[in-house]
């Protein structure tokens, strides 16, 4: 009788052995939690080697290229390798291209905005009320009228048109066809959109209002718009970083108003003198604010700030004379930032780099600008003037 006993326990012992190896295998073949990781870090090395090659001394030597307008140049927008740049006047557009100009011999009655998209597949022109889109060769795509006035529109690399102003729907996007993607109306029929920003591929986007409001929209959800919030304060400018994390808020009272994507406020900082427009690096880790001397006063300080994300004060520089263009690189390298007929480059730490100043036949100061994210090429309008750098 022992035996046969003794035999069953082996088999047991046995198929608990093999068992338990069978289980153990299956747990090392299931896929790691980071399989992403090594995509991140591999963009994060381009980018990073992309920008090595800038000269700032070399970039700001004098433009490349240049076109006269006559009048002032109101916008100008830069494709991310900066070969196809658009900029326009009251009556005028132009689209450089590598091989030609286009759009130069259309009339404009009262033009408005011009965005090139990312790729420059793109390029979309507001005149007052009506929004055209055209293709990267000069072809009209599709036209239409908004019913009313436009305050800014925006290209992405899909062909769609987002456009804001004072109509209803006060916000919407039309894409290649002329087809209505989506559109959203805010909880007052008539609050006027002022100003948008959005994040990489257009899915989230920060609104400022003229009722004191922003709203966060996720266009893929059913009803848009996700959360809003009364800043109490007329929304001046709006800036939301690439992944839609980010958010700041400028108002008329001259405070910047942080914010996360979930309504959480971070802080708020009051900016000690009249401030018309912020920009920021794309991670959202810096904010760069204009200053604007509104009563044109000997008295006024023309002072730039450069905040962390925390609303600290990185640095603070009081220029000389009126500011009329400020950027950021997409890596933060380098910070743009003109006052009166000179164009400054610094580092991140408040360096200056390079300077150019602006020759009398290219206007007496400079209004515009847009440049690649690796800050080699610049578009930059002028009072009669459209100036490539790089």
């Amino acid at each position: 009788m022992k035996k046969p006993v003794f035999l069953i326990c082996i088999l047991l012992v046995s198929a608990v052995i093999i068992f338990s190896g069978c289980v153990s295998e299956y747990e090392v073949t299931e896929p790691p939690k980071t399989t992403p990781q090594p995509e991140e870090t591999s963009t994060t090395t381009v980018t990073s080697t992309a920008t090595q090659t800038v000269d700032p001394i070399q970039l700001l030597s004098g433009p490349t290229w240049s076109w006269s307008s006559r009048v002032r140049i109101k916008e100008v927008s830069i494709s991310d390798d900066g070969d196809y740049v658009g900029g326009l006047s009251t009556q005028k557009a132009i689209i450089k291209t590598p091989t030609r100009n286009l759009l130069t011999n259309i009339k404009w009655p009262k033009a408005q905005f011009i965005s090139v998209s990312s790729s420059g597949e793109y390029i979309g022109i507001a005149d007052e009320h009506y929004v055209k889109l055209y293709d990267n060769k000069g072809e009209e795509l599709h036209s239409y009228n908004t019913g009313g006035t436009i305050n800014q529109i925006g290209v992405l690399d899909n062909g769609n048109l987002i456009q804001g102003g004072e109509k209803s729907p006060q916000l919407s996007a039309v894409g290649v066809k002329g087809n209505e993607v989506w559109n959203w109306k805010p909880g007052i029929s008539t609050a006027e959109v002022l100003v948008f920003d959005y994040s990489a591929g257009g899915q989230n986007l920060l609104v400022g209002t003229q009722d004191e409001m922003v709203y966060y929209l996720n266009t893929e959800s059913k009803y848009m718009y996700i959360w809003f919030k009364d800043v109490s304060g007329e929304v001046e400018d709006v800036k939301m970083s690439d992944d839609g994390e980010k958010l700041y808020v400028l108002t008329d009272d001259n405070k910047i108003h942080s914010f996360d994507k979930y309504a959480n406020k971070n802080w708020e900082k009051e900016i000690d003198i009249n401030t018309v427009e912020i920009e920021i690096s794309p991670d959202g880790n810096y904010i760069l604010t204009k200053p604007y001397n509104a009563a044109d006063s000997f008295s006024f300080k023309n002072k730039v700030y450069l905040l962390d994300l925390n609303g600290n004060v990185k640095w603070m520089k009081q220029m000389d004379s009126d500011v009329g263009v400020i950027g950021i690189s997409d890596d933060s390298k380098y910070v743009v930032i003109s006052e009166g007929r000179d164009l400054r480059m610094y580092n991140l730490n408040g360096d200056e780099r390079a300077t150019y100043h602006l020759d009398s036949k290219y206007g007496m100061f400079f209004v515009c600008l847009d440049m690649t994210p690796d800050a080699s090429k610049m578009a930059l309008g002028t009072t009669n003037s459209l100036l490539v750098f790089g």
